[in-house]
């Protein structure tokens, strides 16, 4: 306990006058006795006879013993049976801070990370511009640009598509139409999936102001390799409907059901075939597209599309079908 207790003395005094660490150990272990005494005068007894014996060291040795008797003053060490007791001087409260550092401010401000399958990576998928037009009897013109973006991470895939359709007859307007929707699908086995799907379309001639539908669903491949695919998927939604005519509003439940089929007849030469429904009480709409595209580079191909659209009740004065066809530039990513 007694070398405990010196040690514990001689790294406060150590702290207190760094002169000891000059002088010599015969001399600082005579000054470290003195001090377990508790006696103030010992110590200064002892520092003379020391700073006799080594009097190249007694700047140091007196340095050192004021440092001790100092603390026995204090009461910082102290006597004991067996022990020599150090004392710590009490801790100073810590004052707050003024003022709080604005870089601070803006690490704690700083939003946490987005969930890695949130997170926009590598990105597939296409853009594709078409037109037609004729002149003579009649002049029409017609264009429009698709696009389609696809995102696979761990279980997740995004799927993004939008589109833009503008044509003119003769001069005057005959076709407007663009939407957008956006899916997300969660792998549930190797060919099955479940997904979220949320789609706007508006188009000024279909007597709809617009169509907002949201649902849930699952999906499944029926068939899946490099040269062919084909996939069923559907489920209940929700259709939100605003007629043009008399601004009622045609909300239904509804069920989304699609078909998508790629099929590589050869290298460079792709046919695709997708349809998809919505049912709801009051009218259904289908729309189908078929497409024949052959590369040009790895990049751009080219190809022609048929697009058909059918309304089972549409809005008075309107026709059910709508068929548009197109010569495609397609670029793809």
């Amino acid at each position: 306990m007694i070398r405990q207790a010196f040690a514990a003395a001689l790294l406060f005094v150590l702290a207190v006058a760094p002169a000891a660490a000059a002088m010599p150990d015969v001399a600082r272990a005579m000054l470290d006795a003195a001090a377990a005494t508790g006696e103030a005068d010992q110590v200064a007894v002892v520092a003379a006879a020391a700073a006799q014996v080594f009097p190249e060291d007694a700047e140091a040795i007196h340095a050192y013993a004021d440092a001790l008797a100092t603390a026995i003053a204090e009461g910082r060490l102290g006597a004991a049976e067996d022990v020599v007791v150090v004392v710590a001087p009490p801790e100073e409260e810590k004052k707050a801070p003024d003022a709080v550092d604005s870089r601070a401010k803006s690490v704690e401000l700083k939003p946490g990370k987005a969930p890695e399958w949130l997170k926009l990576g590598p990105w597939e998928g296409k853009a594709t511009a078409s037109g037609v037009i004729s002149s003579g009897n009649s002049e029409n013109a017609a264009g429009g640009i698709h696009f389609e973006a696809v995102r696979e991470f761990s279980y997740f895939t995004h799927n993004i598509r939008t589109y833009f359709d503008y044509g003119r007859s003769n001069g005057k307007k005959n076709q407007q139409r663009w939407g957008l929707s956006y899916k997300l699908d969660y792998l549930l086995g190797d060919r099955t999936y479940g997904f979220a799907r949320f789609s706007y379309d508006e188009d000024e001639f279909s007597g709809f102001d617009y169509k907002l539908f949201g649902g849930l669903g699952v999906g499944h491949f029926l068939f899946k390799d490099e040269g062919f695919s084909w996939k069923l998927e559907g489920g209940p939604g929700y259709q939100y409907a605003p007629i043009d005519d008399d601004r009622t509003i045609d909300q239904h439940a509804a069920v989304y059901a699609a078909s998508e089929t790629d099929w590589l007849i050869r290298d460079g030469f792709l046919f695709e075939q997708d349809l998809n429904a919505t049912w709801t009480e009051q009218t259904s709409t289908l729309v189908s597209k078929t497409a024949l595209t052959s590369s040009l580079t790895d990049t751009l191909s080219t190809g022609l599309s048929f697009l058909y659209r059918y309304e089972t009740n549409p809005p008075a004065g309107r026709v059910n079908a709508d068929t548009t066809f197109r010569v495609n530039l397609t670029y793809g990513f």
